[in-house]
């Protein structure tokens, strides 16, 4: 072999044959060691090649499926930050002279929900190696176990979304880290000559010992692009890191897009309502329109399909229907919102988008402040929290969830809280410049055993000449009061309070209030099936269809669909005048589907009760009833045999409900595949999650119980995929 040659795979660091490492001489001259571990991660399949041993390393994911991104110097291995990493049994494998450098290339998505390892080698005498990232990105390098392992950590967080080549070092000098080739952190410890005769495995991108969260999901994760991984048995000076990395540097940025297909395979998966790409979201903390463009931010969890790492995402739309996935706008860090950027609300100051939000610390919850010029990028407040805790004396539980708003030229926010052996609270503040804040009173103060011991997401809307407060209670349902709000008085029609859903299914709507004056929000309709499903599905939780909210002379609060979204629908039948034969139900012909918009009106008659079905299967294994009672008033969402799948939640549930109509009964029901949100009379609604299994679960039927019943209209139109966003 020619000396060129040699150099040229010695830059892929490649094993050629069984003879020894064809070390690059730069490296070769100061360490004078041929052992090594290399995995490249380009290749196609879903094993790693480890180019040392020429073994080839399945590559561990929920889809039993490796995701491969990019081409030729760009090309690399997608972790997920939960179920994608690399286990490497090694076999008579040994560090022998007690140094050793790590390098890879590395850019990343998120930062972990706990210390997750770019590598791990494991060691029989109970020394491992572990080079890791912390929760707040925070590189790390240690030797040994437990309370004995000396631990290098680097003095600053590394950045996110961009190719960083990372490396540490051990050996007679201490440890080192390197971040693209300069030293980003060194440890002087003792002990360096020592060795590592019997290796017993080697993990990429998964720390082996990490905490498992609700019983499947490890949290010890990365979460980006993986290539280029070496392991070499000498310490290299931070010239040869240097070196190795521009010999191996990506030629473009990394390709961090996340898609609908990562989640294509789950037959449950929605197609028109809002929900990011993957992974774990929950309540909504803001809508507005700002830059000509909707933003809705949320609670995130970008590294799995569970709650952790609470961060702020991100989506924009033009019109509420097309959302496309934005960075990450918030995600914790050391100081104020260590533990997590937890709810709160959105508002335009002086022509900056600004978020204020929860900050949670471990020992205490705060009010948090960040801004944006560009609605991409945003800069925490140096003066955070700005509210650091509740006002003295209360006897507060709780402190967290601000929601604020603008009057003139004064800004006022409400913090849910609760008052001991009371109930829940919002406390009313005022502000000037959003960042000084004088704490005025309860705006409202709850009763446990009618609206829960603590309110959790408290918005104030204006809805015509009212105001509405809404509350999520704990526990969970989603109420509200509707009064007067004068001289920073709110005086509710009723201290009992409404609830929002006929069944509380949706929690935690966020208002925006339009141009023409109208207000419309958007909650979340959770997931009601096993951890172990959402593993498999690699999402969980989706938000509602934009609804317009009222207010009628009673005091009630009435919710119908935003318009817009007919266009996303091809119309598919329509009936009229259809008598309903008592016990019998009426199967519409063309009426199946998974995605379906059903506009009926039914009307009594002598009939006791009507029935509208929906994603049944032609034998009645899996069905969905919408069944109303009319004599007493008596709402039923049948889920008992929703689903022939044991691990989603199946159940009757039963409101109480009279339409405004005597004898009239008004439905307009969006299926989209396991969702099934319903509007009644343009008047009140509920959302719920339904997961047929069967292939044929797609038909639509009515009935009822007595004679006389007409189905007077019936409408049933297609729904299409409004697009789903991505990650820029």
């Amino acid at each position: 072999m020619t000396e060129s040659a040699e150099v040229n795979l010695s830059r892929r660091f490649l094993l050629m044959g069984t003879a020894g490492l064809l070390v690059p001489s730069w490296i070769r001259a100061q360490s004078g060691s041929a052992q090594m571990l290399c995995w490249k991660l380009e290749e196609q399949g879903d094993d790693a090649r480890e180019s040392v041993s020429g073994t080839d390393d399945p590559i561990v994911s929920r889809t039993g499926h490796a995701i491969w991104v990019g081409k030729g110097r760009d090309r690399a291995l997608r972790l997920d930050g939960y179920s994608v990493w690399i286990d490497h049994a090694t076999k008579q494998l040994s560090l022998s002279t007690g140094a050793v450098t790590i390098s890879a290339w590395l850019a990343l998505e998120s930062y972990p929900v706990n210390e997750a390892a770019i590598v791990q080698i494991g060691n029989v005498p109970g020394a491992d190696l572990s080079f890791s990232i912390d929760r707040w990105g925070f590189i790390q390098f240690g030797v040994g176990r437990g309370a004995q392992a000396a631990v290098c950590r680097s003095a600053q967080a590394i950045r996110r979304s961009r190719w960083l080549h990372l490396a540490a070092s051990k050996g007679s000098s201490g440890m080192s880290l390197y971040v693209n080739g300069s030293q980003a952190g060194h440890l002087l410890i003792s002990g360096g000559e020592q060795r590592f005769d019997e290796i017993t495995n080697v993990t990429l991108g998964r720390s082996p010992d990490c905490p498992v969260i609700a019983e499947v999901f490890p949290s010890g994760v990365l979460n980006g692009l993986l290539r280029d991984v070496c392991v070499f048995d000498a310490q290299l000076s931070a010239e040869s890191i240097s070196d190795i990395m521009k010999r191996s540097k990506p030629d473009s940025s990394p390709d961090l897009q996340i898609n609908g297909q990562w989640c294509s395979d789950d037959p449950q998966r929605p197609i028109y309502h809002a929900l990011p790409p993957r992974a774990w979201t929950n309540e909504p903390h803001g809508l507005i329109h700002w830059g000509g463009q909707y933003h809705l931010f949320y609670q995130k969890n970008p590294n799995g399909p569970y709650w952790g790492h609470i961060s702020w995402g991100h989506m924009t739309s033009p019109d509420l229907y097309r959302w496309t996935e934005m960075p990450v706008a918030l995600t914790p860090e050391p100081g104020p919102d260590s533990e997590g950027c937890w709810s709160g609300s959105v508002i335009d100051h002086n022509g900056k988008l600004t978020l204020i939000y929860t900050g949670g610390n471990g020992s205490r919850a705060g009010i948090c402040l960040a801004q944006s010029g560009d609605g991409i990028h945003f800069a925490k407040h140096p003066a955070n929290p700005i509210i650091p805790q509740p006002p003295q004396g209360m006897g507060c539980a709780e402190f967290r969830d601000p929601f604020a708003w603008r009057e003139g030229d004064t800004y006022y926010l409400i913090v849910g809280s609760a008052i001991k052996d009371v109930g829940g609270t919002a406390l009313l503040y005022r502000s000037k410049d959003l960042v000084s804040w004088e704490y005025r009173k309860p705006l409202l103060i709850g009763d446990r055993d009618t609206s829960g011991v603590f309110w959790e997401m408290p918005n104030f809307v204006k809805l015509g000449d009212l105001h509405a407060l809404f509350v999520c209670e704990v526990p969970g349902r989603e109420s509200y009061w509707v009064g007067t709000w004068k001289d920073e008085t709110f005086t509710p029609r009723t201290m009992c309070p409404q609830r929002l859903e006929l069944f509380n299914h949706l929690l935690s709507p966020t208002p925006h209030a339009l141009e023409d004056g109208r207000t419309i929000t958007m909650g979340i309709i959770p997931d009601e099936r096993s951890p172990k499903e959402c593993w498999r599905a690699g999402w969980a939780h989706l938000y509602s269809l934009p609804r317009i909210v009222t207010v009628d002379a009673h005091g009630r609060v009435h919710q119908t669909a935003f318009e817009g979204v007919e266009q996303w629908s091809k119309p598919q039948a329509s009936l009229s005048n259809i008598a309903l034969t008592d016990g019998a139900m009426k199967w519409i012909a063309d009426g199946t589907g998974r995605c379906l918009n059903i506009r009926t009106v039914f009307k009594r008659g002598d009939s006791r009760s009507v029935t509208l079905r929906v994603r049944s299967s032609s034998d009645g294994r899996e069905q969905t009833d919408i069944h109303y009672e009319w004599e007493i008033g008596k709402l039923v969402l049948d889920r008992s045999r929703s689903s022939l799948d044991p691990m989603v939640k199946r159940d009757i549930q039963e409101s109480t409900y009279f339409p405004d109509q005597d004898g009239i009964l008004e439905l307009n029901v969006f299926l989209d595949v396991s969702v099934l949100e319903v509007f009644l009379d343009r008047r009140a609604a509920f959302a719920t999650r339904i997961y047929p299994t069967l292939g044929n679960s797609d038909g639509v039927a009515v009935g009822s119980r007595g004679d006389g019943a007409i189905m007077e209209i019936m409408t049933i139109a297609r729904m299409e995929r409004t697009g789903e966003g991505v990650t820029r």
